[in-house]
């Protein structure tokens, strides 16, 4: 068996995007892309926001400050397989989008980003006993977009101010460790006060092409074999995500009194799904025999032929747990497990063979003093990123699955004069993906990305004396 690679498409040039509805676009942005593309229990800050968080839709309710966010991203890869490779780079747009505060205890956010992306040309030659060797070229073109719209909550930013409030008159002897009452009553404060809920309405849209043939040695035995089919999705779906946080904002000295901290230290939790909904399409296909004759193909007959057909495509359920831990704002490590049941998936008229795929990913950033200002501001500021990712992956060839993992890196660097939130966010890719092993082809790449994040008081109302 011998599997050779060729490239038509712009998007990307992924041999594997064939399958489902392609290959799935980055879910989140750049300063993510850096950190390993972890996301879920990433909080950022309300005071200062340097980027949105758009896997997580429950950070909304943190974005105080009017945010825009534009990227783009550049990937060069090298394809191999058994008997050929080849090197090949693509640019696409990577997401545009609007951050919002939405009264005191939210926020919301719109925008648009790639979804997934189908570019593959690739031929299968299989030399079948009794016939020769028969050649099977797969491909595909287009892709899928999403236009969203979320809104992030905290209903309960207040509850520990309110408790403290509460308990002002309270003597310190029963806030000590050892009035347990207290400090579970404390505790709890403390995780409504940071919890958060949020959702992203999805319009999904876009058209996605596959076509494939089989050439068979001799025309005169066998007619050759087309098929062709399209279809466009136009439908919405939701995810949703929830966060929360425990500070420990104080610690116990060895004279038995509690000190505050100059960095508080906050462990944040979250969690994310998405709905496994069906999407409304319209699809049309034709399959057709036909025989070469000096060079021209000639169509033999019509076996298949639909146009216009109503149809859906049943997206799988996908759910994300995730963990982190933040010291003042200097340093913030997170780590996602995710789970993506493929296997449920459903496209047209086809039973899935998809698998569930599983997704590891932690990554970390540092700023020395985030809030640095005056002559030699601007390198304590910078941020520096730092991700690992590997997924099993949920596509299967030949019994082999097509795994994948990378290491990320990046930097995020203040930029204008009086907005200090302001960033460009620089980050690079190292990654596999796929094997060489039975015939397949395996990718490795490098990938660049690129982000602007804005940010400001908008609508504000000023004042002369």
């Amino acid at each position: 068996m011998c599997l050779v690679l060729k490239q038509t498409a712009q998007n990307t040039y992924n041999p594997y995007s064939r399958y489902a509805v392609g290959e799935l676009a980055q879910s989140t942005f750049a300063h993510n892309a850096a950190m390993g593309g972890a996301f879920v229990a990433l909080k950022q800050d309300s005071t200062m926001p340097n980027f949105i968080n758009v896997g997580n839709p429950s950070s909304y309710a943190l974005i105080r400050l009017a945010t825009l966010e534009l990227g783009i991203n550049m990937t060069f890869s090298e394809f191999k397989g058994q008997t050929a490779s080849s090197f090949e780079k693509t640019a696409n747009f990577a997401y545009g989008t609007l951050g919002f505060p939405v009264g005191r205890k939210g926020g919301g956010c719109f925008g648009i980003m790639p979804y997934t992306y189908v570019g593959s040309n690739t031929s299968n030659a299989i030399d079948e006993t009794g016939i020769g060797e028969v050649n099977y070229y797969y491909q595909g073109s287009g892709g899928l977009n999403k236009i969203f719209l979320g809104y992030g909550l905290m209903p309960f930013n207040q509850r520990l101010v309110k408790f403290r409030r509460k308990t002002s008159s309270t003597p310190d002897s029963l806030k000590s460790s050892r009035h347990f009452n207290y400090l579970l009553r404390e505790s709890f404060a403390k995780l409504l006060s940071d919890f958060a809920l949020g959702a992203n309405g999805n319009l999904i849209k876009g058209n996605i092409t596959n076509n494939a043939r089989v050439e068979y040695p001799d025309n005169t035995l066998y007619y050759n074999t087309y098929r062709d089919r399209i279809f466009s999705v136009s439908d919405v779906t939701a995810n949703f995500g929830l966060q929360t946080a425990y500070t420990v904002d104080s610690v116990k000295s060895a004279s038995g009194k509690r000190r505050a901290l100059n960095d508080k230290v906050k462990f944040t939790f979250g969690y994310t799904f998405n709905l496994n909904n069906s999407l409304n399409t319209v699809y049309s296909a034709m399959a057709y025999n036909y025989r070469v004759s000096n060079g021209a193909e000639y169509i033999v007959d019509t076996v298949y032929y639909k146009e216009d057909e109503p149809a859906s495509v049943t997206l799988p359920f996908e759910q994300g747990f995730g963990i982190g831990f933040k010291k003042g704002e200097k340093l913030n490590i997170v780590a996602d497990y995710a789970i993506t049941k493929w296997q449920n998936f459903h496209y047209l008229d086809n039973i899935s063979n998809l698998k569930q795929n599983q997704r590891f990913a932690i990554g970390a950033y540092f700023v020395p003093e985030k809030y640095a200002v005056g002559s030699g501001s601007f390198f304590r500021r910078v941020n520096y990123r730092i991700g690992a990712n590997y997924q099993t992956g949920y596509v299967q060839v030949n019994n082999t699955p097509i795994k994948s993992y990378s290491f990320s890196a990046g930097l995020g660097l203040p930029v204008g004069v009086g907005r200090l939130s302001s960033m460009v966010h620089l980050g690079a890719t190292y990654g596999k993906m796929g094997t060489t092993e039975n015939g397949l082809i395996m990718e490795s790449f490098w990938r660049l990305n690129i982000g602007f994040t804005f940010s400001d008081k908008w609508f504000q109302k000023y004042r002369y004396d």
